[in-house]
């Protein structure tokens, strides 16, 4: 096969190649129409019904081929339309040859210098997919033609003068036939194969497409990487996360939010030059892949960018500004493979919003392998929950008088398959920052009362359970609606359930804290601050808001016995907190006793309640209900001796 054969088959092949071969196949119709207008007179079968058709089809056909070139569009209305014109050709002359031929000349000569154009019609009324109106009209064709042929025999009958007529007539109608036949057997296969591919490749679109942007996806970003990776080509990513962009959603709606997404993927396009790809892989994440340019063009790309989105977007009469946090990776220098370029690149991004938003920072492998290690798990602790890796411990709060387990406090934890232990200092600020908290809290506020219930009715213990409220869910418009669910769901009593609240929690919106806590409070629900003296530490708080107890923070206990953290002035401040709590009538926790000397002085001090690896450390919900059966800890069994 010749390189403009191969040439010719590959452009057929794709969306314009039909258009392109009947550009190429008109004219040659045109042509033979036009040696039929020239050869015709010296035939000596010339007709008057040939001189009028041959310039008709001639002319027909340019301007068929004329609207086809200007109007791509228009390919199904030029095939049924040329479809048409022919069939009405060979009905209109067959009616003539049988009826109105003029004496003198043939009949087969004139059936034999035309009609073996018939077969092209029928292949041209599969050319377009489903294009029906071309095939009934072929039909169409077909009846009226085998109608003048019988009506020629009904009229002529078979005779010596007729016979080679009606054979003819009879061969034409067969091989008609049969065409017809099959090529309406082949049309149906062909739109059957045409569908198929056409949804596959539909799928295929939609899979490495973003429906909302028109992007690609992640899935055509990854491939794109890939590709580039095998080849060994030089490429630099540009991680774009938009800032704020959780507050359009929240204020203006997400179809606001949605109009907002693809205006800012227009304005990524529109910055690229050709060769750049732009992918949406998440909400309001981008990524943009720079080849054959150095990392440092690509950081000034990337300040272009800042440049265009700081220009507000204009969106149902709402003007919306905008920033965005960009972080930076290069193959092969800040990894070989695209996960980890996206990693990179991601922890990069990362650093900005960590350091004040609107800014470009390329991946530093030093300093960003610690905050890579936050992102990989910020992006686990979203499945964790799924994955039933998240367990809750529980620790018990003595009264310090009688020595009673008067409360257990519920604590979160989270083990990871591949890390292990992960501290709650590490994985709670993730779960705030990430919004995970809210689904989390929810979770753990469920369990521990449905615990708690369990504890009251088959094992007799009467205290309450507590459990820490992040400032986040405490903030959520529906929390207090989410704590009557849990009391529902559970059966436990509202005044055995206490929640405890930190104090920046507290003095977030006093006005509205103040709303939900009452709500909480005309429930039963108890509540505590925790942390006490290391926050805000105002005392308006504590007398105008319904709050049941004080935490004093743990770190005012460890200074009680260590002489060179000035031990006077943690007794001071208990003392002080101690003193205001029993004049407002609140209940004091002293936690984080680990001492029998820590013990014996919160007591003295007159702290209600003491809690504390002392007495018993988090436990899992097996030991925890031993030591209900049991009635004291394994460890310290006797400091409850001491006390009395």
């Amino acid at each position: 096969m010749t390189r403009l054969a191969t040439s010719f088959l590959a452009r057929s092949a794709g969306p314009d190649g039909w258009r392109l071969i009947l550009l190429l196949a008109i004219p040659v119709a045109a042509f033979a129409f036009f040696l039929g207008a020239l050869l015709d007179p010296l035939s000596g079968q010339s007709t008057p019904f040939d001189r009028l058709a041959y310039p008709a089809l001639t002319v027909g056909s340019l301007l068929l081929e004329l609207v086809l070139w200007r109007r791509p569009k228009n390919i199904g209305g030029v095939v049924t339309t040329q479809v048409l014109l022919s069939c009405l050709f060979f009905l209109a002359k067959l009616i003539y040859l049988l009826y109105f031929l003029p004496p003198g000349l043939s009949i087969q000569v004139e059936m034999t210098e035309s009609f073996f154009w018939i077969p092209a019609v029928y292949v041209l009324s599969l050319f377009i997919p489903n294009l029906k109106a071309a095939r009934n009209v072929t039909f169409i064709f077909f009846a009226a033609m085998t109608l003048c042929s019988v009506g020629y025999a009904a009229l002529n009958g078979w005779t010596p003068q007729t016979s080679g007529v009606l054979f003819a007539l009879i061969e034409m109608m067969l091989a008609n036939l049969t065409l017809l036949t099959l090529t309406q057997a082949f049309i149906g296969y062909k739109d059957r194969l045409s569908s198929s591919q056409t949804q596959a490749q539909t799928l295929q679109r939609l899979v490495h497409t973003d429906l909302l942007t028109g992007l690609p996806s992640r899935l055509r970003l990854e491939q794109e990487l890939n590709e580039a990776v095998k080849r060994n080509e030089a490429f630099t990513l540009l991680f774009i996360d938009v800032d704020g962009f959780k507050m359009i959603n929240d204020t203006l709606g997400h179809s606001v939010g949605d109009e907002v997404l693809r205006e800012f993927a227009h304005r990524l396009q529109d910055a690229l030059k050709a060769g750049d790809l732009a992918a949406r892989i998440g909400g309001d994440e981008f990524v943009v892949v720079v080849k054959g340019t150095s990392p440092t063009w690509a950081t000034v790309l990337a300040q272009q960018l800042l440049v265009g989105l700081a220009v507000p977007f204009i969106v149902r009469g709402q003007q919306i500004q905008l920033s965005a946090s960009i972080g930076i990776s290069v193959y092969p220098d800040d990894g070989r493979d695209a996960e980890t370029l996206l990693k990179h690149a991601d922890a990069a991004m990362y650093q900005i919003k960590r350091t004040g938003r609107n800014g470009v920072r390329r991946f530093d492998a030093a300093l960003d392998a610690e905050l890579e290690h936050t992102v990989l798990l910020t992006r686990e602790f979203q499945l964790a929950l799924t994955r039933e890796q998240l367990t809750l411990v529980y620790q018990p709060i003595y009264h310090l008088q009688t020595g009673e387990m008067s409360k257990i406090e519920v604590l979160l934890r989270w083990t990871h398959p591949e890390y292990g232990e992960i501290s709650p200092g590490v994985f709670i600020p993730i779960a705030e920052t990430s919004g995970q908290i809210v689904s989390v809290g929810r979770w753990v506020l469920e369990r521990a009362c449905i615990q708690a219930r369990h504890w009251r009715e088959n094992h007799g213990w009467a205290g309450t359970v507590t459990v820490n409220v992040s400032p986040v869910q405490f903030a959520q418009p529906g929390f207090v609606d989410e704590v009557k669910q849990a009391l529902m769901l559970s059966g436990l009593p509202a005044h055995k359930l206490e929640l405890e609240l930190t104090e920046g929690a507290v003095m977030q919106n006093p006005a509205l804290v103040q709303t939900a806590l009452r709500s909480l409070q005309r429930l039963g629900v108890e509540i505590t601050i925790d942390d006490f003296g290391t926050g805000y530490s105002s005392l308006a708080y504590l007398r105008d808001l319904p709050i049941g107890c004080i935490k004093i923070d743990r770190s005012f206990i460890e200074d009680i016995a260590a002489p060179r953290r000035a031990p006077q002035y943690a007794v001071a401040l208990i003392t002080a907190i101690v003193g205001v709590a029993q004049t407002l009538d609140l209940q004091v926790v002293a936690e984080g006793i680990e001492t029998q000397e820590q013990m014996e002085a919160v007591r003295g001090f007159g702290c209600d309640f003491g809690q504390g690896y002392y007495f018993a450390r988090p436990l899992d919900t097996t030991r925890l209900t031993e030591l209900l059966d049991h009635g004291r800890p394994k460890v310290h069994t006797d400091w409850q001796k001491r006390l009395n």
